[in-house]
């Protein structure tokens, strides 16, 4: 068996095909691909938060990350410059999330390639590419493609660093994306925590422990700024908890199953790696070549750890869900790449098989924004309410935290007051309540008024002591259900109750 580290075949180390124009064109399939896409879900969820603070000036979105925003400032500071060249529509804030997007196909693919071979390469960014979560995400006006194109950056110039400790670009392409990483979410740390344990696989003596360990210890000097943010926003997470819920026992698993796309999809992956092993194993009967790389471990364990500590710290601070562990799964994809290879001992006839079947049977289970997936029909809803509304009446929002939504579709010049816009709605006869109390003081000081109640369908439970309160106080006369979206309600004035005000 020959043990190796990096082992490239002459033709993949010299074609530019595979190492200038192949990267080009997985960029270009990525992109291209999913443009059509950029304007078929509504900007919805946690998008307008995004946006919204995104107008903000850079000082003052720097500010937001200190007075209890969960993440750290740079993509809002990113998209604030967007904003500012390309505009608010949909799809010019989904543009930049996108370029974040296909450019992780590109990493993905040269870490593979490079460090193992150019059929692992070819998987796990085909993996990646169809991948329904990345989908999804790639076109989300949040950070989290950004938060992936910086994993895939991070773990491609960490390889090289080890491969060679003196390479500088290697050292300043780590630290970077390192840097960015955990300026664009605070769970990047789990990424240079897994550089901190990957480090002992290459660990040969106490004379190499400063190199090795130099770029995360550059990492924490660059965060410095913002450590007593972290810490702090550790210490109200930890007390108050978070909106995320706990994890159930199955959860670890069927997050898996997400990622790959179908809990069948998963099987198919454990099988061929099961044929793969016995076909490993028939080679080494034989005494023919075999390869082992640390760097699959390397991979293991930027998969594995995070997943499975995040997993674990939720049952006493929640935040496992799938946003959130999504960045894992480019250690993953890249495994699944390097595990085929090396198990098929990289075998000139069936490895390419076994590849096509892998990517063709993922390709076959992904679903191109499933409606089981953040879904809205939030657009189609508000231009009812705008259809139906008439001078004098109120807009009544619940929940409080979804006016945003609300007001980026209802009127964009009301989401650009991005200094005061809840009295800036409220002007506009646009109130947000927290519940049926709250409802009806407002109601209270704007009497003899028609009332269209607007419910939030997907993210809130249905807050049936409103509806009961404005059904007992008024007269329902209209009532629609958008799916997965809005719930409107439009009630008139009883006689009584205009008799009495």
């Amino acid at each position: 068996m020959r043990f190796h580290g990096l082992d490239f075949m002459k033709f993949e180390e010299n074609s530019k095909l595979l190492n200038r124009y192949l990267p080009a064109v997985l960029f270009l399939v990525a992109f291209f691909w999913k443009l059509p896409y950029i304007n078929v879900r509504d900007i919805s969820l946690d998008e307008p938060y995004s946006i919204y603070n995104a107008q903000k000036g850079v000082i003052d979105i720097i500010k937001i990350s200190t007075e209890g925003e969960p993440t750290p400032p740079l993509f809002m500071l990113l998209l604030h410059f967007w904003i500012k060249l390309f505009g608010l529509e949909p799809a010019s804030v989904r543009f930049l999330p996108l370029i974040f997007n296909a450019l992780t196909v590109v990493f993905v693919y040269l870490t593979g390639k490079r460090f193992f071979s150019f059929w692992a390469g070819i998987i796990a960014s085909g993996f990646f590419l169809f991948s329904t979560a990345h989908f999804f995400h790639g076109l989300e006006t949040r950070a989290y493609s950004l938060k992936a194109l910086e994993t895939a950056a991070s773990l491609y110039f960490y390889l090289g660093y080890i491969k060679n400790r003196n390479d500088r670009k290697a050292l300043a392409g780590l630290v970077a994306s390192n840097i960015m990483l955990v300026y664009t979410h605070y769970f990047g740390w789990f990424v240079v925590f897994s550089q901190l344990l990957s480090n002992l696989l290459y660990l040969r003596s106490y004379k190499t422990l400063w190199s090795h360990y130099k770029p995360q210890l550059y990492t924490f000097l660059g965060f410095i700024p913002m450590l007593w943010v972290l810490v702090n926003q550790f210490l109200i997470s930890k007390k108050y908890g978070t909106y995320v819920e706990y994890p159930k026992p199955f959860d670890y698993i069927n997050h898996l199953y997400a990622f790959l796309n179908s809990k069948y999809f998963v099987w198919i992956v454990l099988y061929t790696l099961g044929a793969g092993l016995v076909f490993l194993t028939i080679n080494l009967i034989l005494k023919r070549k075999a390869y082992f790389s640390l760097h699959a471990v390397t991979l293991l364990i930027w998969w594995i750890v995070p997943y499975t500590v995040m997993f674990f710290v939720s049952w006493k601070i929640p935040m496992f869900n799938g946003r959130y562990t999504l960045f894992t799964t480019i250690g993953m994809y890249l495994l699944a790449g390097a595990l085929i290879d090396l198990l098929f001992v990289r075998n000139k006839f069936i490895l390419p098989l076994v590849s096509v079947f892998v990517l063709a049977s993922m390709y076959y289970y992904l679903q191109i924004l499933p409606r089981s997936t953040g879904y809205r029909e939030l657009k189609k809803s508000i231009e009812y309410v705008k259809s139906i509304k008439k001078e004098g009446d109120i807009i009544i929002i619940y929940p409080k935290w979804s006016e945003l939504q609300f007001a980026y579709y209802y009127d964009r010049t009301l989401f650009m007051d991005h200094e005061d816009i809840y009295n800036t709605l409220k002007k506009n006869d646009v109130f947000r309540v927290w519940n049926q109390t709250n409802a009806s003081w407002f109601i209270r000081d704007y009497p003899n008024r028609r009332v269209i109640y607007v419910q939030d369908g997907v993210i809130a439970q249905p807050n049936e002591q409103i509806f009961r309160y404005l059904d007992t106080t008024f007269v329902r006369v209209d009532s629609v259900h958008f799916p997965f979206t809005i719930n409107v309600g439009v009630y008139e004035l009883r006689d009584s109750t205009a008799k009495t005000n």
